[in-house]
């Protein structure tokens, strides 16, 4: 019995390394497979490493070249004939530029827009494009002064939105005189490029803008806008804002429509009064003392 199964098993053994022997070629070959795709991939990742490397470093020789730089003191700038020769330079080297840009930097038409929209002399970026090789588009909107506020004896130039500009930059007036906002209040004066927390000189440069808008400054020839009064009272009531013309009538203007004064007249309102009487008397209002425009039918006195 010991001798059959020992048959048996031998048969059995030498089936198994038969099945062996018959196999064994095909996983020497997968391994073989698997050897070679290995080193395909390998080498086809050392290529694409090579060839992204070598790009990198090809391109970064390239952007480096001074074909692409770009100097913002060779920015074109026309300055306009309300400013000094002082201006334009200004413009060019506003504090925070550097000498040099590449014009493929990382951000860099946010950096020139912070910078710039930093200076006071500037009211706004609209934009800042990049033109190769070495140029940069830029649009933005330069502050312009309108009117000089007078308190305490001493003079400041403000431009539309009540922001404090230097004078050595501007030739105001280019023509004509100066519009002046007169105030009394005691608000601390802003530095340049800030605006002027004082609702007084708001509400004037507001009226200044309307009246400009409207092409009524210079027709009327108006000279200042007085808003030291606001708040006061008198014997004829809340006085306002007045307006002072070259020729020196007063205007009684009163309050915006939105300082919620009772019964107040909208500037429209007003400024047709104020065109009805001018008509009569003439634009120049030279025979007039003065004109109140804040009743639904305006009053004027004329000179003795």
């Amino acid at each position: 019995m010991k001798k059959v199964l020992k048959v048996q098993y031998d048969k059995a053994v030498e089936k198994i390394k038969a099945n062996i022997a018959a196999v064994k070629p095909y996983f020497e070959n997968i391994r073989k497979a698997s050897i070679l795709l290995l080193l395909k991939i390998a080498l086809v990742a050392v290529v694409v490493f090579s060839v992204i490397w070598l790009g990198q470093f090809g391109w970064k020789r390239l952007t480096e070249q001074d074909i692409f730089v770009v100097s913002p003191a060779t920015f074109s700038f026309e300055a306009p004939d309300w400013a000094t020769d002082e201006f334009a330079h200004e413009i060019n080297n506003i504090h925070g530029l550097k000498d040099k840009y590449n014009i493929f930097e990382k951000d860099l038409t946010e950096k020139i827009v912070n910078v710039y929209e930093s200076s006071p002399l500037i009211s706004r970026v609209n934009y800042v494009q990049r033109e190769l090789p070495n140029r940069l588009k830029m649009k933005f909107e330069l502050r312009r002064p309108v009117a000089i506020v007078k308190r305490k004896r001493k003079k400041y130039l403000i431009d539309k939105d009540c922001v404090r500009l230097p004078k050595k930059f501007y030739n105001y007036p280019v023509e004509g005189d100066p519009i002046y906002i007169v105030s009394k209040k005691s608000a601390k004066v802003p530095r340049y490029g800030e605006k002027w927390k004082d609702r007084s000189i708001e509400d004037g440069i507001d009226l200044l803008n309307y009246l400009r808008h409207n092409k009524v400054d210079k027709l009327l020839k108006i000279a200042s806008i007085d808003v030291s009064k606001i708040g006061d009272r008198h014997k004829d009531g809340k006085i306002g804002v007045e307006l002072w013309t070259k020729d020196g009538a007063k205007i009684k203007w009163g309050f915006s429509a939105s300082s919620g004064q009772v019964n107040e007249l909208s500037n429209y309102e007003k400024l047709q009064n104020l065109l009805s009487v001018a008509m009569e008397a003439g634009t120049d209002l030279e025979d007039v003392e003065y004109v109140d425009v804040r009743w639904k039918t305006p009053l004027a006195k004329l000179n003795e």
